[in-house]
């Protein structure tokens, strides 16, 4: 079976590069689509209430921060993305609304070890496994060489 789209959930951190690279050499090999999502702490939800801090215009700059550093991901390995999706709320809901927005078939994300608390707590992959209506690919990324 080839996937015709594949959604790679990007956390912008010092592993972007590495599940990127896997990422498109399986949508190469497919012959598929490529997008990227990107999801950001929705802040103004998150701290709403809370007095003194513009918490608007931190929301802002951190989305504006982000779409750059995507830009400059995608820029320096010159892969063809066919859509970069950025929100902000839930990584698991976002993630979730955008799989049956753009009939992804397959999603990937990047995966540390974690102790099964942790996982089942923080992780967004836990009610990811639960509820994707896609195949789901983890690239582990713990001690794992190039």
């Amino acid at each position: 079976m080839n996937y015709k789209h594949i959604l790679l959930s990007v956390a912008l951190n010092k592993d972007s590069d590495k599940v990127l690279k896997r990422a498109a050499h399986i949508a190469k090999q497919n012959h598929s689509l490529l997008s990227l999502i990107h999801v950001d702490l929705d802040i103004l939800n998150t701290y709403e209430g809370m007095l003194g801090v513009d918490f608007e215009e931190r929301d802002q700059a951190l989305r504006q921060e982000s779409i750059a550093s995507m830009n400059k991901l995608i820029k320096a390995h010159g892969y063809e993305i066919n859509e970069h999706i950025f929100h902000s709320g839930h990584v698991d809901d976002e993630i979730l609304d955008s799989v049956k927005k753009h009939h992804i078939d397959l999603l990937i994300m990047g995966h540390h070890k974690s102790s099964l608390i942790k996982q089942m707590l923080a992780s967004p992959s836990e009610p990811l496994l639960r509820n994707i209506p896609c195949d789901l690919m983890f690239i582990k990324l713990d001690d794992d060489k190039d």
